[in-house]
């Protein structure tokens, strides 16, 4: 199979499954409104088309998970080194998350003023993501500042 047939292939795939998306999406806008009563919110959580979407993310949740796989395997037999990089990279990542996690916060469902009170754990999990990313969002600016110098004092 040539390049270019696999181009086309991926192609299909990619504007095949996001049509498929929209189409699920836009069903998902004829829900009933909450005003109509929670037996008419009931049924249609219980009725085909949220299982239509919801299926339908789960199998492209899959789907994407094997493709990630796929790669960080194909990628670790043709390039070791980068590779290793990267997946170090995801480790201290996940590092960072579980120290700021264990850490926890002094956030609650009273001081973020949330309407549907969920347990201490969600907002310990939350804090912790969103430092992290905030962490990881330092980093990429720091690296994106700091490499073209970094550069120059190497030669």
């Amino acid at each position: 199979m040539s390049a270019k047939n696999i181009t086309l292939l991926l192609n299909i795939i990619k504007f095949g499954l996001g049509g498929l998306g929209v189409i699920l999406s836009i069903m998902l806008f004829y829900a009933p409104n909450v005003s109509a009563g929670t037996e008419a919110v009931e049924a249609y959580r219980d009725g085909s088309q949220m299982s239509y979407a919801i299926w339908f993310t789960i199998v492209l949740m899959l789907l994407l998970l094997g493709i990630v796989l796929m790669f960080f395997f194909l990628e670790l037999i043709s390039r070791p080194k980068k590779t290793i990089v990267a997946i170090l990279g995801i480790v201290v990542s996940l590092v960072i998350y579980l120290i700021i996690n264990a850490l926890g916060t002094s956030d609650t469902t009273e001081t973020l003023l949330l309407k549907n009170p969920v347990s201490q754990g969600v907002v310990d999990t939350t804090t912790a993501g969103v430092y992290t990313i905030m962490v990881g969002m330092a980093i990429g600016v720091l690296v994106i500042v700091l490499g073209p110098l970094m550069g120059r004092y190497r030669k």
